[in-house]
């Protein structure tokens, strides 16, 4: 008997709608926070960047804890900065601590007693050199040594504030990302000026292509030019030694036209 003929090959539809209900069943239908790795029903779910896939979306806490936790306001994968608005600051008695290290703490203390520092010794120094009751202050040559030790001490201080100023100023933000109370947005990409036609890591440069040959529309040298580039060396180094030649004396040059012959030899490079 003749074989059974083959089915026909199902429409479009049916691919599109068998492709898309085997990607749900693979995990695609609830998606989730890529900090906590929870659905939807542990709070609104946010896409506050421009990553896609599976890092899209996160809840709105668990990127406020995480900010607080790194210290930085953009995204470790595109770099792109949280669109985030302060709603209003926290009651001072729910404040809450952020966890700190030993170089933390000790670039706060250091900041706090400099500054302290800082400014009772300019005033003491501003009263001093002002005050009428402090002349004889200024005259005596043991505050004379203070005044410059002070100055001194001042100026270590001003260096310490501006190089742990940094440090501390992204401390503060993490706090301030804990007791604060924000709303952060969604990523609008009609919005993002730094994003490109792809939504992709905007603002980054692409990788640079080496080229092994010459630039398109480049041509070799005329030979014209190949030939000055090749006699100019050789008319410099006649003349230097023509030069070298009239600055000896008379006799020496007799004598050397007969009986030595110069020999010079010019290679291009």
């Amino acid at each position: 008997p003749p074989p059974p003929p083959a089915p026909p090959p199902p429409p479009p539809g049916a691919l599109d709608a068998l492709s898309l209900s085997s990607s749900l069943d693979s995990g695609l239908r609830t998606p989730q926070c890529r900090i906590c790795f929870q659905g939807p029903e542990q709070g609104e779910l946010l896409s506050p960047c421009r990553c896609d896939g599976s890092v899209r979306c996160t809840h709105q806490p668990c990127l406020i804890r995480w900010i607080s936790e790194r210290g930085s306001w953009s995204c470790e994968l595109c770099y792109f900065k949280y669109q985030v608005l302060a709603i209003s600051t926290k009651n001072p008695l729910q404040w809450q601590a952020i966890s700190l290290t030993v170089i933390e703490k000790v670039q706060i203390a250091a900041i706090v007693l400099g500054s302290l520092f800082l400014v009772a010794s300019i005033s003491w120094l501003i009263w001093s050199s002002l005050s009428p009751s402090a002349k004889w202050q200024r005259q005596d040559l043991l505050f004379q040594i203070c005044y410059g030790m002070y100055g001194f001490m001042d100026v270590v201080c001003i260096g310490l504030i501006v190089h742990e100023g940094s440090s501390v100023y992204r401390i503060f933000k993490r706090w301030q990302a804990v007791n604060q109370q924000w709303k952060v947005l969604n990523y609008d990409k009609t919005k993002d000026i730094g994003g490109d036609a792809g939504g992709g890591t905007a603002g980054k440069p692409g990788p640079r292509t080496s080229r092994t040959g010459p630039p398109s529309g480049a041509t070799s040298r005329p030979p014209a030019a190949q030939r000055m580039r090749t006699l100019l060396p050789q008319r410099c180094g006649y003349t230097i030694l023509h030069l070298l030649g009239q600055l000896r004396p008379p006799d020496a040059r007799s004598s050397s036209h007969s009986g030595r012959e110069v020999v010079m030899r010019v290679t291009t490079v």
